[in-house]
């Protein structure tokens, strides 16, 4: 449960207990499932777009090393890595000193023409770091997809084994 703002004054009430209801006659459940089911009708009967949505962030997380089968150690060892790393990007000027900046009137000129040029080229670089941590966002959400995807099909795979070598 969380505070209360300006903005969500309901952030302390439990989302599955909104609103209660004592009537023993007044099953919430069935309400809700029914209308849920005249809306999904009625969107077909107007041709709503049953498009999906990826839901944001959903994929972030990274999944742990499953603990009821073997693994790749390095495979989840990297992941971590990427998951922690992938958006950290440092560019800050970062200018070594120059003998030609300690010459009186001209070492001042040369600093400056060195920042500015400096900050011109951090400008895009920076522009184009922001491009490439968005798509490493994303690939490394579908790493972690990709990973659980893998997790659940090793499992059925062990079942399906399972059942494979029990007797007719």
């Amino acid at each position: 449960m969380s505070t209360p703002t300006p903005n969500n004054p309901t952030a302390d009430l439990p989302p599955d207990d909104l609103i209660e209801i004592h009537d023993p006659e007044i099953d919430p459940q069935a309400i809700m499932a029914d209308i849920r089911r005249r809306i999904q009708k009625r969107r077909q009967e107007v041709g709503y777009d049953n498009r999906t949505f990826p839901a944001f962030g959903a994929a972030m997380v990274c999944p742990e090393s499953p603990e009821d089968m073997p693994y790749n150690p390095d495979l989840y060892h990297h992941l971590r890595q990427v998951n922690a790393l992938y958006s950290e990007v440092e560019t800050t000027t970062i200018l070594a000193p120059s003998p030609a900046t300690r010459v009186p009137i001209l070492g001042r000129f040369w600093k400056l023409i060195r920042e500015q040029a400096h900050g011109l080229v951090l400008f895009y670089v920076n522009r184009s770091v922001g491009h490439q941590v968005k798509v490493n966002r994303h690939l490394v959400s579908i790493l972690n997809q990709l990973t659980e995807e893998n997790q659940a099909l090793q499992r059925r795979i062990m079942v399906l084994e399972a059942e494979a070598k029990r007797p007719q």
